[in-house]
């Protein structure tokens, strides 16, 4: 059984890897970094005659962005770059999303001159290709040449004003130069283009904090939550909202303070209510089970991991909380 410690540990492990304010790779490639080498794994397990161990993704029938992801996590770069290639010569849907994972590879490699060379030669016969255009973008944001950059992006949303990686990247290139109402803007609309895109959501809440006027995002979640037709742009606010207010409650439980770490996890469970984030209430109502387990309060702290429970009844750690004692 997890110490309390370690259990909030492990709840918080998914929020402490860097957030960096272009790229929602990170966030959409959980699937293929935690997810896929597990399935691999059961699936090498299995007791199949004469079948042979796989080092990585071939052999297997899986979705070929899924194996593009899975390669560039393991940083088989080269291997990425052609799957991505071969994606975008069968399928130009969302093709942003792809260019911006090839961007990032060529990155990864020190290979930025041969990703201009190949966005330039593709955007010769895809002219009217907004996501060429913010690959270009992108490309010349990495290489702090926002000028240019600016130019790429303000294309790609000519091209098609619902492309969110380019009014957010170039967001981030207003941000750069310290021009925050514009990249408020910007980001804003990316939000609109697509409120279940978090990484928009956490941008405008680190452009509001650089701009000294955090308390903005909280303020602004409180007034959609109120509007029932911005139900969707309250999920986004809320989330970030809740991740934020986590990771302050693990600093304050790390510094002793049970009782702010209790505070924030009811804040939290308040945000998922009303923003009806079921499954996010499992981990919420879990934590403040063991914070109040910890402070001496059992009774309280069986209330919670009973409603673990009803929402998930087969929630291990919560069925053994209420188990009765021997």
């Amino acid at each position: 059984m997890l110490h309390l410690k370690q259990t909030l540990q492990v709840l918080n492990r998914p929020f402490n890897r860097k957030f960096f304010v272009t790229d929602g790779w990170k966030l959409k490639s959980d699937f293929a970094i935690y997810f896929l080498p597990a399935v691999l794994s059961l699936t090498l397990a299995l007791p199949i005659a004469n079948a042979q161990q796989h080092p990585d993704a071939d052999g297997f029938r899986l979705p070929p962005k899924i194996r593009g992801d899975f390669y560039f996590s393991r940083g088989k770069f080269k291997e990425s770059l052609e799957i991505y290639k071969s994606i975008l010569l069968k399928d130009e849907a969302n093709s942003s999303i792809i260019f911006r994972n090839m961007v990032k590879a060529w990155n990864a490699m020190g290979a930025l001159p041969a990703a201009k060379k190949y966005l330039s030669e593709y955007r010769q016969s895809h002219e009217n290709s907004s996501a060429v255009w913010y690959a270009l973008g992108y490309l010349h944001y990495l290489k702090d040449d926002d000028v240019t950059a600016e130019e790429f992006l303000k294309r790609a949303t000519e091209l098609d004003s619902d492309n969110g990686l380019a009014w957010n990247n170039w967001a981030a290139s207003l941000a750069k130069r310290g021009r925050f109402r514009e990249a408020v803007e910007k980001v804003r609309t990316a939000t609109l283009t697509n409120p279940k895109e978090l990484m928009f959501f956490l941008n405008l809440k680190k452009i509001y904090e650089e701009m000294g006027e955090g308390q903005r995002f909280e303020a602004e979640y409180n007034d959609f939550v109120k509007d029932a037709a911005a139900e969707p742009m309250a999920w986004g606010y809320g989330k970030v909202l809740a991740r934020s207010l986590r990771q302050k409650s693990f600093r304050e439980y790390a510094a002793g303070n049970r009782a702010e770490a209790i505070t924030s996890f009811e804040k939290i469970l308040k945000i998922y209510e009303q923003i009806n984030d079921v499954k996010g209430q499992v981990p919420a109502l879990f934590s403040l089970g063991l914070l109040y387990e910890e402070a001496g309060n059992v009774q309280k702290a069986r209330e919670f991991f009973r409603r673990v429970l009803s929402i998930n009844p087969g929630h291990i750690q919560a069925r053994e909380k209420v188990r009765p004692l021997n």
